[in-house]
């Protein structure tokens, strides 16, 4: 099932941000509880359930057709309980993680469903479930560095963007050595610019950004600009042995090599320095377009990392409050800290959580997915969310 859940990020929680009600948290948590129950019993009465700055935005049609979709893949709602500050709607098969705001006269003016999770029996049956989503899958779940689960932890899979942490990492060392402060200014440089994700690419060349702005930018919008600017200052080869790869490619460099497959052959082929020599001339050539370069994942041109080591890394940063920004699809009630990395591209997904139980315990977390065609994130993210629930309760 795919219900779109990064378009529905753009299009529902337009006027999340924008208003807060006035009303005291348990009136708020009331109103917001009936106004959810009114939608999902009667979708088709969307438009005067909504704010018209909403519906201005988002017609009460698309609102009804989303919640019937939910409903009709997903099942009745049997209930929707109160998450956190957050709410839950859950059917016999699924909880569907919902975020909800009001206007002050009561109407919604915010809306978000986030991936729905499976209500799988136990852990077993999720890591069997998320086994089942791809052809080529590891995963380990560790706590206070206790393995309980473990699949091909060791095996080098290809992992997005989660080798970022690495760039991370890094660049704590350098803070906690005294070498750099977060508040050092960097510029950044025309050949730092790369392809979506994020916004710096945007910028100007000469742009000035702080250490902590950049990491900032890559952890919690996994910004592919902010990430090649790190590289470049903190250098390839530390993140390379941090991560135990031969090579460190930027982002920019991969985007190069998916949009030019001659070229990506030779790399993938070519000794140590016939691919520092690819490197070298990929340096004076453009940018492709994102179109050129959003070829799906070719096996052994990405970032080959196993899970037992991007599991280290998010335990030794768990503490960094940079790592913290974004909890990806765990859900907060079960934990006093959660730290989020996750990496995907068509044919690769990893997910990867350093989580803090509210009695200290430590644990981590890490899936990789690789298949030869899509994965279907919406259903891995769920699962995985169900995973990290299902660890809290375990003693």
């Amino acid at each position: 099932m795919q219900f779109h859940i990064r378009a529905l990020a753009a299009s529902l929680l337009i006027h999340m941000a924008a208003q807060v009600s006035q009303m005291t948290g348990a009136m708020a948590g009331e109103a917001e509880l009936a106004r959810l129950e009114q939608l999902f019993r009667s979708p088709d009465q969307a438009s005067i359930l909504f704010s018209k700055s909403f519906l201005a935005e988002v017609p009460a049609d698309q609102v009804a057709q989303i919640v019937k979709q939910l409903t009709s893949s997903l099942g009745e709602p049997r209930t929707i309980i109160q998450d956190g500050e957050d709410y839950a709607v859950e059917t016999g098969t699924h909880s569907i993680p919902t975020k909800v705001t009001l206007d002050d006269d009561g109407l919604i003016d915010g809306l978000l469903f986030e991936p729905p999770v499976a209500l799988t029996a136990s852990l077993d049956e999720t890591l069997e479930k998320l086994g089942g989503l791809a052809d080529t899958v590891s995963y380990l779940i560790e706590t206070d560095g206790v393995i309980r689960h473990e699949r091909d932890a060791e095996r080098p899979l290809a992992v997005g963007s989660a080798f970022k942490l690495g760039v991370l990492k890094v660049l704590t060392e350098d803070i906690a050595a005294g070498r750099r402060r977060w508040d050092d200014v960097v510029t950044l440089e025309a050949t730092d610019r790369s392809l979506p994700s994020g916004q710096l690419r945007l910028y100007p060349a000469a742009s000035p950004l702080t250490l902590h702005t950049l990491a900032a930018e890559m952890i919690a919008r996994s910004d592919n600009t902010a990430t090649d600017t790190l590289i470049r200052v903190v250098g390839a080869d530390r993140i390379a042995g941090v991560l135990g790869l031969d090579t460190l490619l930027t982002t920019r460099a991969l985007f190069q090599l998916k949009a030019d497959k001659p070229l990506a052959d030779a790399y993938l082929s070519g000794s140590a320095k016939d691919r520092a020599t690819i490197l070298t001339q990929l340096a004076e050539r453009d940018l492709p377009s994102v179109t050129a370069a959003s070829t799906p994942y070719t096996p052994g041109l990405e970032w080959m990392i196993p899970v037992r080591r991007l599991c280290s890394l998010a335990v030794e940063l768990a503490d960094t409050d940079i790592f913290a920004i974004n909890p990806g699809p765990v859900r907060p009630a079960p934990w006093q800290r959660i730290a989020f990395k996750g990496g995907s591209e068509t044919g690769v997904l990893n997910l990867t959580a350093a989580l803090i139980g509210k009695d200290g315990r430590k644990h981590c977390l890490s899936v990789t997915l690789n298949r030869n065609a899509e994965i279907d994130e919406t259903v891995a993210a769920g699962l995985f969310a169900r995973a990290a629930a299902q660890l809290a309760t375990v003693k």
